[in-house]
């Protein structure tokens, strides 16, 4: 078992209090996630299933035209992705992440060697796990994926999504064309604007003041008010 793989599950962006440095915390509170602070009501999250359903769909549908896959033939192809999907990971951080995720990889390996010691036996067969320690470890897995998360800024946690969707493209053999990723962007998009467009004005200014709190550019600015016509022209 690799531990830094632990970073490649990625769930809510919700900080857990684990005994580490407090930058992080308030590195959050400085740069929200995009939609932090929105609350959908119930119709808003009906259209939002919705709208996720149909962007699965999708991606589905533009995967479903995609010629015979190659997965991996051993596992030491396995393992090159790893490394180069954690090198790429680590690629994107500065030095103060890289200390914390340190400590981060640190925590996790002493929880887990407390839990289930034979999993860090690297030239031990794969251990039968009982039912609780299956439980505990992903306990470990949720928190050190939830705080990862944490460490990141919006940017950063939008990439580290796509270097593991395509990780695991690339490990299940299933990765897409050229033509397949822009078909999937181009569907992302659409999604991202239905979700801009079910959103009422203030919580469209919510969003754009967590973007702007991180330094990116509002995405529901206001259109420039178009000039008055000469009074010569005017209609009657």
């Amino acid at each position: 078992m690799k531990l830094k793989v632990l970073s490649t599950l990625l769930g809510a962006i919700s900080l857990v209090a684990l005994p580490l440095t407090r930058q992080v915390q308030a590195q959050e509170l400085a740069c929200p996630t995009k939609y932090q602070g929105i609350e959908l009501s119930e119709p808003q999250g009906e259209e939002l299933q919705a709208l996720e359903a149909q962007l699965d769909d999708r991606v589905t549908d533009i995967m479903a035209t995609s010629s015979e896959p190659e997965a991996p033939e051993s596992e030491e192809e396995l393992a090159e992705l790893e490394e180069d999907f954690e090198s790429q990971v680590t690629a994107l951080l500065s030095p103060e992440q890289e200390e914390q995720v340190s400590q981060l990889d640190m925590w996790a390996e002493g929880q887990i060697a407390e839990i289930a010691p034979e999993l860090l036996d690297a030239e031990a067969e794969e251990p039968v796990l009982t039912e609780e320690q299956e439980v505990a470890i992903e306990t470990v897995e949720t928190q050190y994926s939830q705080y990862f998360q944490s460490i990141l800024t919006p940017e950063q946690q939008q990439q580290v999504v796509m270097l593991e969707e395509q990780f695991d493209a690339e490990a299940d053999g299933s990765q897409p064309s050229t033509e397949q990723e822009a078909s999937i962007a181009a569907a992302e998009a659409e999604f991202e604007q239905g979700i801009m467009d079910l959103l009422t004005d203030a919580q469209r200014q919510q969003v754009d003041s967590n973007l702007a709190a991180c330094g990116v550019a509002p995405e529901s600015a206001p259109e420039p008010a178009p000039e008055a016509a000469p009074e010569s022209e005017e209609l009657l």
